[in-house]
């Protein structure tokens, strides 16, 4: 989509329409790191930490919004 990067969700049953979800840099970065494996909100933080000059508390923080969001589109479980 004209240099977005997007996640489609397929829905699960018929009327259940496709989604398309858009990731800013920071969604994009994560999901690569952690695309296909089992993670922690540990293992966000600590890659957060890495990648920007942020304190273990925003890490924390900004970690926990980008699961529970990932959570309502069950997108992770």
């Amino acid at each position: 989509m004209s240099g977005e990067n997007i996640v489609l969700i397929q829905g699960s049953h018929p009327g259940d329409m496709t989604r398309v979800i858009a990731l800013n840099d920071t969604s994009l970065y994560l999901w690569n790191n952690l695309y296909d494996r089992d993670f922690s909100i540990e293992d966000i933080v600590s890659l957060l930490m890495e990648k920007y000059d942020v304190n273990d508390t925003t890490a924390r923080a900004d970690a926990s919004g980008w699961v529970k969001t990932l959570k309502e589109h069950n997108i992770v479980v």
